[in-house]
Order: structure tokens, then sequence, then C-alpha cells
């Protein structure tokens, strides 16, 4: 089966950008969630016990 690229087509493309959008739109959620857990955390193990409870990493900017 040979596989053919094919110009995007309006619709695509506009799912594309919806894609790219929402997915900027998570990781600035995602930024927003550690900061603020990070703000009322005890100390570092409680932060990184609470960021995994969330499933954010530990090393994401804060």
């Amino acid at each position: 089966m040979r596989s053919e690229r094919r110009p995007l087509s309006a619709e695509t493309s506009e799912f594309a950008r919806a894609r790219v959008s929402a997915e900027q739109d998570l990781r600035v959620q995602q930024e927003h969630a550690a900061r603020t857990v990070a703000e009322h955390a005890h100390d570092v193990d409680d932060l990184r016990g609470l960021l995994a409870m969330l499933g954010l990493e530990a090393g994401a900017r804060v």
C-alpha cells in the first residue's frame, strides 16, 4: 500500500491549528496547576507527591 502526500485541506489545517492551540492551552493549565501546588506545598517531598497525584512532572517550570 502506497501512501501519497496530499495538500492539507482547509478542514484539515483548521483541525491541526485547533489541536496545536489545545496543546498550548493544556501546557498553560499544567504550569498554573504546578505553580499553585508549589505555593501550597509544605516541603519538597510534599510538592513531588502532590504533582505526581496530578500527573504533573516535578521538573516542570513553576
